[in-house]
């Protein structure tokens, strides 16, 4: 549906391990207008995991039937519907009959309306939001530290793992979401940087022109050697200056 307010485009791109593996994409991503607003969300499969391809699609496509559901509701809880979402996911994981341990999935979302934007984060990736006010970066780096633990969907759903915001519409004027196969490569402090040029370029473009700008950047990553999967959301308000 398209929409007065926002407009954008959701664009991925396989890992070149992957397809010399021939192994399948491990992101999956979602991004839907309505008529006040949008949801976005995208999920990136542990690569150590057998079926993480069927978790992350699996966690997008909840994450939007849910979002929907829950965007209505006159009183809104954070802990509810991350709760109800991961119940919503170990379901359908034990439905197909694969083990939930083997679908293991990170998950960036954003639910905006008319006036609110809530964002959720689940391990690494990351969310930005360029503001009039103040503009907001949710990641998982690590600051300089290795770490292999990636906090993400599995058995046990705990609340202390997820990163929630809620702020206000009227200062936004993009939101960009990634998987860590874009955002790892940011240097720190050059996120909203990177976001902001996006911003500046596509402030009059058409959102078939925004996801076919995005499909060639995205497709010709300039870090050499890196081979993961890649996928990216960006979504920016019509008329942005």
């Amino acid at each position: 549906m398209k929409n007065k307010y926002w407009k954008g485009a959701a664009v991925e791109n396989i890992g070149p391990a992957h397809i010399r593996q021939n192994i399948s994409m491990q992101d999956a991503n979602r991004l839907c207008f309505f008529k006040s607003g949008f949801i976005a969300v995208v999920s990136d499969g542990l690569g150590s995991k057998t079926h993480s391809d069927f978790g992350s699609n699996v966690a997008c496509k909840i994450f939007i039937k849910y979002s929907k559901k829950w965007i209505r509701k006159t009183k809104k809880s954070p802990d509810r519907f991350i709760n109800n979402f991961h119940k919503y996911w170990v379901h359908l994981i034990e439905k197909s009959g694969y083990k939930i341990k083997d679908c293991s999935a990170t998950l960036l979302g954003v639910v905006c309306n008319g006036k609110e934007m809530f964002l959720f984060r689940l391990g690494d990736g990351m969310i930005v939001c360029l503001s009039d006010n103040q503009n907001i970066l949710v990641s998982d780096k690590k600051n300089g530290s290795f770490s292999n633990i990636t906090k993400c969907l599995g058995n046990i759903n705990s609340r202390e793992d997820w990163q929630y915001l809620k702020i206000n519409v009227k200062f936004i004027k993009s939101v960009f979401l990634c998987t860590d196969g874009i955002s790892d490569d940011l240097e720190n402090s050059c996120e909203i940087d990177f976001v902001q040029d996006m911003s500046d370029r596509y402030r009059d473009y058409s959102c078939k022109q925004i996801k076919l700008d995005m499909k060639q950047w995205i497709s010709n990553w300039p870090v050499p050697r890196h081979t993961d999967d890649k996928t990216a959301i960006f979504i920016t308000k019509r008329g942005n200056v």
